[in-house]
């Protein structure tokens, strides 16, 4: 298959996912994924007006993860998907959600304290240009946490040859996740993104495994 991750593919294939893209996620996770992210986001300590944004934050699950944990951090999720924003603005009343594109924030220098990704990075085209402005907008001493697909295992190959199986079952759409499998097999391995995120300043804090190594978080300092 072409591996075509420009904006607009990627705005299409995600907006034509958006109905059943929760559902599928519960199917391929193996109804992990909420633990996972609640324990990412927990790993994170965020304080009362704390101020937080998700970026490619799609149906919304670590933002309204961030409001359960601390309901009174000041959280904004952003995407570039105008139908996942709308589940995400469904599912939570009391975040603000704004389409944007992540390798051109509509934010000012040094802004939040923290800064969340869950999934996203490697379906940005211009993946390196998303990091520097992560940088940009937090703030100094600020916190980038970004979660993921892991080290490439005998687990993680497992997963690639029955997750085509299972989303045929559930959904028509096997070309849009076929491109996500795709994806999680060219993304950088954890220790790669590290030496990657510490070119553009970071300096790493903590990382955690999850699901023997099959999903990775990796919390960066600016």
């Amino acid at each position: 298959m072409t591996f075509d991750k420009s904006p607009q593919k990627i705005q299409a294939m995600f907006n034509l996912i958006s109905d059943r893209y929760d559902f599928i996620n519960r199917v391929m996770s193996f109804g992990t994924q909420q633990y996972v992210k609640y324990m990412s986001i927990k790993n994170l300590r965020i304080k009362a007006h704390d101020k937080v944004i998700d970026l490619c934050c799609g149906t919304g699950d670590l933002a309204i993860i961030i409001k359960q944990i601390q309901p009174d951090a000041d959280v904004i999720g952003v995407d570039f998907s105008d139908k996942m924003l709308e589940i995400a603005r469904s599912k939570s009343k009391n975040i603000e959600y704004l389409q944007v594109d992540v390798t051109n924030l509509p934010f000012a220098d040094n802004t939040f304290d923290f800064a969340v990704m869950g999934f996203g990075l490697r379906n940005i085209q211009n993946a390196e240009k998303a990091v520097e402005e992560v940088y940009r907008i937090l703030k100094p001493g600020g916190y980038y946490m970004h979660l993921d697909f892991g080290r490439k295992n005998l687990l993680s190959k497992i997963f690639d040859f029955i997750i085509p199986v299972l989303v045929r079952l559930f959904t028509d759409n096997y070309f849009a996740y076929s491109y996500l499998i795709k994806s999680k097999q060219l993304f950088p391995a954890p220790d790669d993104l590290i030496r990657d995120f510490g070119k553009k300043g970071f300096k790493l804090k903590k990382r955690k495994d999850f699901l023997f190594g099959v999903i990775s978080m990796q919390i960066m300092i600016k």
